[in-house]
């Protein structure tokens, strides 16, 4: 009986296995176009970076928030692409800023009141499309 047992076990670790294999594998690829789990390298638009700067502050309630930043630097080929920057902290996201890149700079506006200048410890510029 033991033994039956054993053996039974093992039959069902290797079927939970299977699943989470079979489940794991689903998740998709990495494409220009979209995000998956994949070993694939993503064709950029712009291979050599951008640059990042803070434009405008307006003062509310006692503190200076974002107004604006300027992504500059931005490769021809990424024209007509959607751009999005994200600035956060180490809690997440403190606001966001989007637009269509029309040239290599680019001004995005903050909805107002913006995010918390002094808060902000990192950024992120996303162009995709």
């Amino acid at each position: 009986m033991a033994k039956r047992r054993h053996v039974l076990a093992g039959v069902a670790a290797l079927a939970t296995f299977g699943a989470v294999l079979a489940s794991a594998a689903t998740i998709g690829g990495v494409s220009a176009d979209s995000l998956g789990a994949d070993t694939s390298v993503v064709a950029s638009c712009d291979t050599d970076g951008v640059n990042l700067s803070y434009g405008s502050f307006t003062l509310s309630g006692g503190a200076y928030k974002v107004g604006s930043v300027t992504v500059s630097g931005i490769a021809a080929a990424c024209n007509g692409k959607a751009i999005r920057v994200t600035l956060g902290d180490a809690g997440g996201s403190l606001g966001e800023a989007t637009g269509t890149v029309s040239g290599t700079s680019q001004v995005l506006n903050f909805t107002a009141p913006g995010p918390d200048a002094k808060s902000v410890t990192n950024a992120a510029v996303v162009i995709s499309g």
